[in-house]
């Protein structure tokens, strides 16, 4: 019994002596971020409007699929205006939303322009004819957080051509 106890002592102080010889190190990390605000711009399908494909990002689309002047179908939520034998239009609504982020921004100005200008068709946001592909002011004092509707109308001259229409309306918000 005595030699256990004497072997127990012995393992003991040699762990004790291990503890105490034993090595460590310790270091700090150093965190630093610089953080800018920023501004998401995103579409929105209105509820009354043409499903926007994309919703909820900042890269959607509207696609009036395949129409004509006279007869064929309108797509839910599409109006189609014939003006006599000279035209017709297709118009929707959609939304706009900007949000903001690690500003002290409180209001954002919204600016429009056609990519490609149409000397042909009339590209309009509400009634701000876009077709020359100038940026054309829509708001001055947007409010961040809110889907705004806007809406898009498309008139094609029925001397236009069978055939595809594509094009693209690029948005740029500003916070003030």
């Amino acid at each position: 019994m005595t030699n256990r106890y004497l072997l127990g002592t012995a393992l003991s102080a040699f762990a004790f002596i291990g503890i105490a010889n034993a090595q460590t190190g310790s270091g700090t990390l150093g965190v630093t971020a610089d953080v800018a605000g920023s501004i998401n711009l995103t579409f929105v399908t209105d509820a009354s409007g043409l499903a926007v494909t994309g919703t909820g990002t900042s890269t959607a689309s509207l696609a009036f699929g395949t129409v004509s002047m006279f007869g064929g179908s309108v797509p839910t939520n599409v109006t189609k205006t014939v003006s006599g034998t000279t035209s017709f239009s297709l118009a929707t609504p959609f939304d706009v939303k900007v949000d903001l982020a690690n500003s002290a921004s409180t209001t954002y100005t919204l600016t429009a322009t056609l990519a490609a200008a149409d000397t042909v068709n009339t590209w309009l946001l509400g009634a701000v004819d876009m077709s020359a592909g100038a940026p054309h002011a829509l708001t001055a004092a947007g409010v961040f957080g809110t889907a705004v509707p806007y809406t898009l109308k498309l008139t094609i001259p029925a001397s236009e051509a069978a055939g595809a229409i594509s094009n693209s309306i690029g948005f740029t918000a500003v916070g003030g």
